[in-house]
């Protein structure tokens, strides 16, 4: 199935790439023009770092097979590779194995654009490459070469790889050395792929390029060792794929992954997606950059009735795929594969993005944050240089937070527990961690529902829950006493109070009487309504839990969390009241927080 949903990306993207091309960083230039018996101009491509379309196929081994034109330098060159000289710097290689090398990797390099140039014979571009070969004796090289450059042949400004001759040419040898493999004999049979008898392949011509860590030989399939044999058959004898399929369905893939539009990285994995039309908008982008707009359209789709009949007709003609791959010792590794409706993809990334919703009071509006985003919340937070250590990411977290997304599942279930853990050490909390433990409660867990919202639930009673909201109070009043205080509260018991809140809060509670009495001295309705608020708060438990478990800590934090949102709602409403020469009420002098000004900028991004 995932070839065959490769085959026919191939067919419908037929023309983008040459057979048996790919795009790869070009670093040396010979131009042949108007050289005659000189020697050519040599061009360093290096500072340019561009990719350019050219003749690719895969080797490996002892005997490795030249490509046409567009080789390294120690094929095109004669290139001996660079060593290090007595002080440690970097010089020509004198060992004569990597002479000898060079020089028989050369040769076979030179008979395969000899056979080329025997068989053009009128072309320009043949005669000169046939008279650069004959009297060209590499002896000497620029001083910045070195044998595993990539060297590109050129002619009167053109590429001379880029002829219509060398690619029918190339696609030809290709198919031939496919056919033969290394028993010399082309097999015909059944291809597993498109179902139809034809000559079928001893091994991928075609490397795959792209994917994080990948070698110079990176197989799609790959049965090379004895564990791996079928009937006592290795490679492609045990999984019969035909030319045509397996160099279509390795080009799509490479394609694929060179195509930014298409393709993302996630650590050491790579996620591709295509459809079968390729004009078909899957929002996939928004997963990467989720702009506000956009988003909300997908959001507002999740609430809307599905279809029916109607959707599964579109359903069936127009699929979307995805592939996560990683590599282990030049094997590809499919990590996920997932085929649905596009319909059904963009129902999904709505509920994605509606689970990780998140308010901002201070602004009034709801964030969203891409997949990398989400995943670099799991690291630790370095108060030094205030930003997260990317290093210390949980391996493939991001691209399971993809996964998660595709198939409308559950993240990892260790996620809750660590970025509970994350929290608590680094004493940080902002706008997507707040994101992502929404995220993970609501996909994890099959209870209290009804507090997995973006905005405060007052008339909760769930402890957990309840107990961030006293927290976030306790936390108001500290301030509005105490408005240049440098340790708050929460910097002191954050860690405690999350696992043990009845020790922490009876506390505080305590506490917070002198900071009561300091707010009666300036304003006695902003007093007595905080200390009401907080009465309130502490009537909705029977009484303060000792421990709480996993779950409850998360709700916590989603307490603290939606207290603090909804306070700064109302902190930027009552500074419009002032500004518009209003008297401010008891419960708007108590929501006028210190913290809440435009000095502190105009986002509730970062909470604690």
């Amino acid at each position: 199935m995932l070839l065959q949903s490769l085959v026919q990306q191939a067919d419908s993207r037929q023309g983008d790439t040459p057979e048996y091309y790919l795009a790869r960083r070009v670093m040396w230039q010979v131009d042949l023009s108007g050289t005659g018996d000189g020697e050519p101009l040599v061009i360093d491509l290096r500072q340019e770092r561009r990719k350019i379309t050219v003749p690719y196929t895969g080797r490996s081994g002892k005997k490795p097979a030249p490509i046409l034109f567009v080789d390294t330098a120690q094929f095109a060159l004669a290139h001996p590779g660079l060593g290090r000289g007595p002080d440690g710097e970097k010089i020509l290689s004198t060992d004569s194995i990597d002479i000898t090398k060079a020089r028989t990797r050369h040769a076979t390099y030179r008979g395969l654009v000899t056979s080329w140039c025997n068989d053009h014979p009128h072309l320009p571009q043949a005669q000169a490459m046939a008279a650069w070969l004959n009297n060209h004796k590499p002896t000497a090289w620029p001083l910045e070469m070195d044998k595993d450059h990539l060297v590109a042949i050129s002619m009167d400004g053109e590429w001379v790889h880029d002829l219509p001759e060398a690619k029918s040419w190339w696609a030809a040898h290709t198919v031939e050395s496919a056919k033969r493999g290394k028993s010399g004999k082309a097999n015909h049979g059944l291809c597993l792929v498109c179902g139809r008898v034809m000559p079928l392949l001893s091994k991928l011509p075609v490397p795959i390029k792209g994917i994080p860590n990948s070698g110079m030989n990176t197989q799609l399939v790959c049965l090379n060792q004895r564990a791996h044999f079928r009937a006592g058959t290795k490679q492609l004898g045990a999984t019969p794929i035909c030319i045509d399929c397996g160099r279509k369905s390795a080009t799509a893939l490479n394609t694929l992954l060179s195509d930014p539009e298409h393709r993302a990285f996630a650590g050491d994995s790579a996620i591709v997606w295509w459809t079968r039309d390729p004009g078909t908008d899957t929002a996939m982008w928004t997963l990467r950059d989720p702009q506000p707009a956009e988003v909300a359209q997908l959001v507002a789709g999740v609430r809307q009735p599905r279809r029916g009949r109607d959707a599964l007709a579109v359903l069936n003609e127009d699929a979307f795929h995805a592939l996560t791959l990683r590599v282990n010792t030049n094997r590809v590794i499919v990590a996920d594969w997932i085929t649905i409706p596009v319909p059904e993809l963009k129902w999904r990334l709505g509920t994605w993005f509606a689970d990780q919703q998140t308010w901002d009071g201070w602004n009034n509006a709801y964030t969203y944050w891409s997949v990398w985003r989400l995943a670099l919340a799991c690291a630790r937070w370095d108060k030094r240089k205030k930003k997260y250590v990317d290093t210390t990411v949980p391996k493939h977290l991001q691209a399971d937070l993809t996964k998660a997304a595709l198939h409308g599942a559950a993240p990892p279930a260790h996620l809750l527990p660590v970025l509970l853990q994350r929290i608590r050490a680094d004493h940080r909390l902002d706008r997507p961690r707040v994101a992502l433990l929404r995220l993970a409660l609501i996909r994890t867990t099959v209870h209290h529902k009804e507090l997995c919202v973006p905005q405060l639930n007052p008339l909760s009673t769930e402890p957990g829950y309840v107990c961030g909201r006293i927290m976030a109070m306790l936390e108001a009043i500290q301030r509005k006493a105490m408005p240049k205080v440098n340790t708050t509260i929460i910097d002191k018991y954050l860690g405690t109070a999350v696992v043990s809140p009845r020790a922490v809060l009876t506390r505080l509670r305590i506490g917070a009487r002198p900071h009561l009495r300091t707010i009666a001295r300036t304003s006695d309705p902003a007093a007595k309504a905080m200390d009401s608020r907080l009465r309130d708060a502490f009537d909705l438990l029977d009484t303060i839990p000792a421990h709480l478990n996993t779950e409850q800590q998360a709700l916590f934090i989603l307490g603290y969390d939606h207290q603090r949102a909804h306070s700064a709602r109302a902190a930027a409403e009552a500074i419009k009241a002032r500004e518009a020469g209003k008297e401010l009420a008891a419960e708007q002098e108590a929501d006028a927080l210190p913290e809440a000004t435009a000095d502190d900028g105009s986002s509730d991004d970062t909470l604690w």
